[in-house]
């Protein structure tokens, strides 16, 4: 999936100081974006000078193939506030296509179930970038959300990158959620932080949007997003910075999860809705309260986790809160492989590395990397179907789950994520997994560079 290319059309102009009735060019510019959002062509631009805009934006207008997309181009400090005003968002579009929303700073929304910038609908090569998105206040206050209704025609060709998402009241929703019939995104770079709710989100099966199971979040990409204090002042407090609920055929990869409830959850809310063909790939999920990876439904009533693989990750310190569970924590899932992490506890920390509900439900467990600081070899490491095991060995043998991992100090140097020269977890993953030529680790460097694959985010290189 391609960003959006350069538009080809006409460029007009808006600033503080226009008037709606001027021509819109550099010299007369327009007075409101929303009048660039009535007048816009297929292939045009609008550039939003510097400056504060009172408004709510219903954005009418769309590109297509042939022309370009519309683009609408914040210079910098150029803001967009809902200070005082009654819609429930700053930004709405419905059943567009061939739309960017670029550079603009978005805030002070009061709202009861709206968003900074909200679609609903279908469409398709949508683009939001590079935005600044706050002070979203009241319940369901969410940043950027997609709402895709039609179960027909799916939103296509979607991107959403670079934006800073943060002080947002999302609870009980999401600060970025894809929900619904969304075909083909891409999520990349954003910065999500300081949320009451969820972080990011990928949807499916939830009662009001579209009905059918395979109209879900699906064939996607969630890769270098970082998740900061994200957690939901309700049901506990339990909200995942980035969350998988009910999607499918993702890449979550590379990411950054720390300080929220959880850190990273792939699971299904929803009956009836089966989550599978999630990949975790490569990401950092450290510091966070109960968890640092969640996998499954959460209930033996609600959906189910199958065919989902947990590779390569970093899990670290993840349970620090008194309700914390586990830094790995295993719900209503199978058949789901779980290979190459690194799981780390909490130095001098109570609470077990691993945690699974299952009984029945086979996972593959194999080629990781556990270890709990401090450990005096009489407190409980793992906890499977109910039974609680100290060591390594012991867990092993009576699961036959974990036969080629290792329990060990990983050597981990002073930026929290790199290995050293003298790791355990240097060629110790899984030699079967043979990443593709072009796959990276982390930090951009050749996923595999000596005789197997590293256990964890990086790939030693030897400097």
């Amino acid at each position: 999936m391609a960003v959006l290319s350069t538009s080809a059309g006409e460029t007009y102009f808006v600033s503080p100081g226009g008037s709606d009735h001027a021509p819109g060019s550099q010299q007369f510019p327009w007075g409101t974006i929303q009048k660039a959002c009535d007048e816009l062509q297929p292939g045009d631009t609008v550039r939003i000078a510097a400056g504060l805009y009172n408004e709510q934006v219903y954005v009418e207008v769309e590109g297509n193939a042939e022309e370009g997309p519309i683009t609408i181009q914040g210079e910098p400090g150029a803001i967009v506030s809902a200070v005082g005003l009654r819609e429930e968002n700053v930004f709405y579009l419905e059943n567009k296509s061939w739309v960017r929303i670029v550079g603009l700073e978005i805030r002070d929304l009061d709202t009861r179930d709206g968003s900074g910038i909200r679609f609903e609908g279908s469409g398709s090569h949508l683009e939001f970038r590079d935005n600044k998105i706050h002070g979203i206040r009241g319940k369901n206050a969410m940043g950027i959300t997609i709402y895709a209704s039609d179960p027909e025609n799916p939103v296509t060709d979607l991107v959403i990158t670079g934006n800073e998402i943060f002080d947002c009241d999302a609870a009980p929703s999401e600060a970025l959620t894809l929900n619904g019939n969304v075909r083909g995104f891409q999520v990349l770079d954003n910065y999500v932080h300081d949320i009451r709710g969820v972080g990011i989100d990928f949807i499916g099966g939830e009662d009001g949007i579209v009905e059918g199971e395979k109209n879900v979040a699906r064939e996607g990409i969630c890769r270098g997003n970082r998740v900061e204090r994200v957690r939901a002042p309700y049901g506990g407090g339990y909200g995942p910075g980035i969350y998988v609920d009910g999607g499918r055929d993702i890449r979550i990869e590379g990411n950054w999860v720390s300080e929220c409830d959880l850190g990273l959850e792939v699971g299904a809310e929803n009956e009836g809705i089966t989550v599978t063909g999630v990949d975790v790939i490569g990401n950092v999920i450290r510091g966070n309260d109960k968890a640092g990876i969640v996998i499954g439904g959460f209930n033996q009533s609600r959906g189910r986790v199958v065919g989902c693989r947990l590779l390569n990750n970093l899990v670290r310190d993840n349970t620090s809160h008194p309700k914390a569970v586990s830094e790995l924590w295993i719900q209503y899932a199978e058949g789901n492989v779980m290979r190459n992490n690194l799981i780390v506890g909490r130095s001098e920390g109570k609470k077990p590395l691993l945690y699974s509900e299952n009984r029945s439900q086979p996972n593959d467990l194999d080629f990781n990397l556990w270890f709990q600081p401090g450990h005096d070899g009489a407190r409980t490491l793992f906890v499977w179907a109910g039974r609680s095991f100290s060591r390594l060995e012991d867990y092993r043998e009576a699961t036959g789950l974990d036969g080629r991992s290792r329990y060990a100090d990983p050597q981990i140097a002073d930026n929290g994520w790199r290995l050293l020269s003298g790791s355990p977890a240097i060629d110790a993953g899984d030699p079967e997994q043979r990443p593709e030529a072009a796959e990276r680790d982390l930090d951009g460097e050749p996923r595999i560079s000596g005789a197997a694959i590293d256990i964890g985010p990086d790939e030693f290189s030897g400097e």
